[in-house]
């Protein structure tokens, strides 16, 4: 037993195996978070193990998307091994006496590399039989596609190395000449004792062979190194073709087939990564942490010294003519948005209501409608495309007819703005069917591929790549990519300016739309919007001892008037209400300083702060033209839901509990607040305030969509199904009948 035990200790796999725990740990960090995405670990939140265990190419999860993906892992893999070959090696002067080195060294250090493909495998399988839904014969075809990628490379490496072993050999066989000079050179005249050497009793020469290991202590040492030399110049020839192939799709991602699946651009990147890092600490040695912090000391200082700018950009925006910028401070502010502006800005809206009330009967009072999306990514547009289509369809139209104001944040206004632009063009004539369950496919559609996709190549490999509107500069990074994506997902339909919805808007042939962003500078928030909204950029009152409005919003079209506000992309409204923290890039925008805008759900995650304010400001117009309010919330989450609480808690809980209570409870939190002011506002509408809310409740619990930008199919067709929720149901049947007695 102490024998066997010595010969598994001792053998190569597991030598090499605690070697990697030892030396160079860092890089096993790739593999950590490998391991922790596809087992719902790290990333979760954005649905990072979709990445992996369902890959799209070209919008499809087939065989050639899981064989994109087999080929990225196996290069992952091979670059792994190439740098921890480079890297330890020396530490193993017996490989340098066989007749492919690379290869023993591959199939004895193949216990991680193989953990994680059979994991994947694994998961992969449950992922497509439960939330894709798939059928067994489809999910063995996306399986042979991931081995045959997968396998194709290793091949090819091999064969690669196999050919670089003959070159090294007749490199040698050259520089030694005949025979006795060879022997000279190889045998070691005294004893030179090698201090990184370490124990090895045997190795796999080949996956079915165990060979014990040959004992080169008569062997010279330099003679050894030579040879591992020459195999390390062959192995950072695939690290740099690594490099050139993500700098080539960078420059072709523009083109649908060109954008690989996400999963595969990111380990991609990883591979790089991992053979930059293993040349660096080579290289370097112990010297690699002091470079390492001079470096980023370096790119700190270029960063704050503006020698390095790849700040997001607002598209459409002016960003050249910088004396322009209006200034963003306090002062400033306090001039911008007066009380005049404010009242003109008062009397524009109305006109819009007017307009609005015109077209219902002089001697019959209309309902007032007003909806509030909440954030929540792709579930959350999925969830508000569902309920604007059935509402509308059970009201024969009359939502939207109906509808004075639509605001929220993130997923939602995602959602919201795809349908009012859907039914702008059925307006203008064009034949579209609102209802048509295409819509609702198409705003599901993934977005985080290409995402991700991004991150890995444009933003790391290549942030200098940039495109034209007008005369400015944007970066092409994943905001860029975002977009673009949406568009696609859309059929263009949003590839629009901020400008163009101003006449259907003052027309009332739609609602009004008003996207948020949240200032990262003082939590103030950023009002997009087509109109003059300054009166909802501040509270309507003084305090008798302070002559200053406390400012806490900004309008957009107002304040960047000057850079050219209306020629916004609408698809970067939607990008700058719906910024998820590292997701998307923050967006950049031309003032003096400039300041930086995030997802609008930090400061409102429901929309009802903006609404809430607009019916208190319109109060009178309201009570005097309509028969009363009908304010409809669409949530993704379910209101006032309590989370389990621990019975006992553990270290970690008492440690870091403090630090996330106020991330783990801000939806509930302002929930509880936003209630509160409902309330005061119920009391300016004597019995002519009703209020419903439309919620995605899942099916079972523990499989709720995820917060993402990716949704599977079995997630859609949960999301569907909450329409039959029974609250859902009631609120559907409460809203029809308030509707039919405002209009009998």
């Amino acid at each position: 037993m102490k024998y066997f035990v010595y010969k598994i200790y001792y053998s190569f796999p597991i030598q090499l195996l605690l070697l990697h725990f030892r030396k160079y740990q860092v890089l096993l960090i790739f593999w950590v978070i490998l391991f922790s995405t596809i087992n719902g670990g790290f990333a979760k939140v954005f649905g990072g193990n979709a990445l992996f265990l369902a890959p799209e190419y070209l919008g499809k999860v087939n065989f050639y998307s899981t064989a994109i993906l087999g080929v990225a892992i196996a290069v992952f893999t091979m670059s792994w091994n190439i740098t921890t070959f480079i890297l330890h090696s020396s530490r193993f002067k017996f490989l340098a006496t066989t007749s492919q080195p690379f290869f023993r060294y591959c199939l004895n250090n193949c216990v991680i590399p193989l953990l994680f493909l059979l994991c994947l495998l694994w998961r992969g399988w449950q992922y497509q039989r439960i939330q894709e839904l798939n059928s067994i014969p489809n999910i063995l075809l996306l399986l042979e596609g991931f081995l045959g990628g997968y396998l194709l490379v290793i091949f090819v490496s091999f064969f690669y190395f196999f050919n670089a072993d003959k070159n090294i050999g007749r490199r040698l066989s050259k520089k030694f000449g005949n025979p006795r000079n060879f022997l000279r050179t190889i045998m070691k005249p005294t004893q030179e004792p090698d201090e990184n050497a370490l124990p090895v009793d045997n190795y796999f020469s080949t996956p079915w062979r165990v060979r014990r290991a040959r004992n080169v202590g008569h062997y010279n040492k330099h003679y050894l190194d030579n040879i591992f030399r020459q195999h390390h110049f062959a192995a950072m020839i695939t690290i740099g073709l690594a490099l050139v192939f993500l700098v080539i799709l960078a420059y072709l991602m523009d083109y649908n087939a060109f954008r690989i699946p996400a999963g595969a651009s990111v380990v991609i990147f990883f591979a790089f990564l991992i053979g930059i890092a293993g040349a660096y600490s080579y290289v370097l040695q112990t010297w690699s942490i002091p470079f390492l912090l001079m470096i980023l000391i370096c790119l700190n200082w270029m960063v704050k010294h503006d020698w390095i700018d790849n700040r997001n950009k607002a598209y459409g925006l002016d960003y050249k003519n910088k004396n322009t910028r209006p200034p963003y401070t306090a002062q400033y502010l306090q001039s911008f948005f007066s009380e005049e502006r404010s009242k003109n800005d008062q009397a524009a809206t109305i006109k819009i209501l007017d307009t609005w009330r015109a077209k219902f009967p002089a001697n019959k009072k209309p309902k007032l409608i007003v909806l509030n999306f909440s954030g929540g990514g792709s579930r959350s547009a999925a969830w508000s495309v569902n309920v604007l289509q059935r509402l509308d369809s059970l009201l024969e139209g009359r939502l939207m007819q109906n509808t004075v104001l639509m605001t929220g944040a993130s997923g939602g206004m995602m959602g919201a703005t795809y349908f009012r632009e859907l039914y702008l063009r059925q307006q203008m004539g064009q034949r579209i069917n609102l209802y048509d369950s295409s819509y609702t496919e198409k705003i599901s559609r993934d977005l985080l591929n290409s995402v991700f996709g991004s991150m890995a190549v444009n933003d790391f490999i290549t942030p200098f790549r940039n495109f034209k509107i007008d005369k400015n500069i944007y970066s092409k990074d994943r905001g860029y990519s975002f977009e673009m994506q949406l568009n696609f997902n859309t059929d263009n339909v949003l590839n629009r300016t901020l400008g163009e919805y101003r006449e259907p808007e003052q027309q009332a042939k739609i609602p009004m739309l008003i996207w948020n962003s949240a200032i990262n500078a003082d939590g103030r928030r950023l009002i997009i919007s087509p109109q003059p909204v300054s009166y909802l950029c501040a509270p309507q009152y003084l305090y008798p001892n302070l002559p200053t409005r406390d400012i806490d919003g900004v309008d957009f079209s107002q304040f960047f008037a000057a850079q050219n506000a209306s020629n916004l992309r609408v698809t970067s409204a939607i990008r700058m209400n719906a910024t998820f923290p590292y997701v998307l890039p923050n967006v950049f925008l031309p003032s003096q300083p400039i300041i930086d805008v995030m997802d609008a759900g930090i400061r409102d995650n429901f929309g009802q702060e903006t609404t809430l304010r607009f019916i208190y400001t319109f109060r009178e117009w309201i009570n005097e033209n309509t028969s009363g309010i009908i304010y409809i919330q669409i949530r993704d989450t379910r209101k006032n839901d309590m989370t389990s609480i621990k019975k006992n808690k553990d270290l970690g809980d008492l440690l870091f509990e403090p630090l996330f209570t106020m991330q783990q409870h801000w939806s509930a939190m302002q929930d509880y607040n936003q209630d509160y002011i409902v309330n005061f506002i119920e009391g300016y509408f004597h019995n002519k305030f009703e209020r419903v809310i439309f919620q995605y409740v899942p099916q079972k619990e523990d499989q709720a969509a995820a917060l993402s930008f990716h949704l599977t199919s079995r997630e859609k067709r949960d999301i569907a199904k909450a329409l039959e929720n029974p609250a859902n149901q009631s609120g559907f049947k409460y809203i029809l009948k308030h509707m039919d007695q405002a209009n009998p």
